[in-house]
């Protein structure tokens, strides 16, 4: 869609009723250029061809499925309703197109590890969407920083629940670590994490599963993020103290904690111990089978 082109504002859409096919209409007409620009950023970040690889098809999709849902009469831009989307439509026909399976066959295993962390990072983070990074805690210079960090903590966790650790034992220690740090936390904390990492969960469906917004579990995920990067940098014994809950999500706390259930990782590690340390026979025994050690 050219620059000098126009889309039509909430209340000039209004005069159409919602879900109408001359509203759709009038959307698909309007926003296809923009939709397809999506597709191609998509492809560009993942050097695949965004029609001969199908992005197109899944903007389309995204575009079509939004405009039969949109109701102008909420106020809300279509394209603020519709860009999350329409980028997780073109992400999705990505994952499924055979060149990016025969990119992941044919890469090595850090370039296909790389891909599956940099796809959910933009369900974490919905602003590198549109080009921007995920707002930090400080101004400037600093405010950048603070948003890299973030990005490469999350970047971290993610690897680490996706590492294969029965063919690396250093990945299995780091693995260990991480769960050890993560089973510290605040019951509502682990859960979050949990949800977010490890169950796929969205921070939307966790807000509205505790009855609060959002907004307020995005800003705690960032405070975690924080908390776990200063743990991954400082000296190996330093001792942290926990990690304030939100006020808004004090409630929520509370009822995790008369569950009286042990929070998510907490309950992993005696299991992760045993895990661990037969892991380390296994491979120590296949080793001295080969004449080397890992002790």
């Amino acid at each position: 869609m050219g620059k000098d082109e126009t889309v039509s504002t909430p209340e000039q859409l209004r005069r159409f009723p919602a879900g109408s096919d001359e509203l759709v209409a009038v959307l698909v007409e309007e926003h296809m250029g923009w939709a397809q620009a999506i597709a191609r950023s998509v492809a560009r970040a993942w050097n695949l061809d965004w029609q001969l690889d199908g992005l197109d098809g899944g903007a389309y999709e995204g575009l079509l499925f939004c405009a039969r849902r949109y109701d102008p009469a909420l106020g809300v831009p279509f394209r603020a309703y519709a860009r999350k989307r329409i980028h997780e439509g073109s992400s999705e026909e990505a994952r499924k197109s055979k060149a990016w399976q025969r990119g992941v066959g044919s890469a090595s295993d850090e370039e296909q590890e790389s891909r599956e962390i940099s796809f959910k990072l933009f369900d974490l983070f919905p602003e590198l969407r549109e080009g921007y990074l995920p707002a930090g805690e400080g101004s400037g210079e600093e405010d950048v920083r603070s948003s890299i960090r973030n990005l490469l903590t999350s970047a971290s966790v993610i690897a680490a629940f996706q590492e294969n650790t029965t063919a690396n034992p250093e990945a299995a220690v780091d693995y260990k670590r991480m769960i050890r740090g993560l089973a510290e936390l605040e019951p509502i904390h682990q859960s979050i994490v949990w949800g977010v990492y490890w169950c796929g969960q969205s921070m939307r469906s966790l807000a509205e599963e505790w009855g609060t917004d959002e907004l307020t579990v995005i800003r705690e995920h960032k405070e975690i993020l924080g908390h776990i990067n200063s743990r991954m940098v400082a000296p190996r014994g330093k001792v942290f103290k926990k990690l304030k809950i939100r006020p808004s999500l004090r409630g929520a706390a509370m009822n995790l904690r008369k569950k009286k259930t042990d929070p998510p990782f907490s309950k992993l590690i005696p299991e992760l111990s045993t895990e661990v340390v037969l892991l380390f026979l296994a491979i120590e025994l296949y080793n001295s089978l080969a004449g080397v050690s890992i002790w």
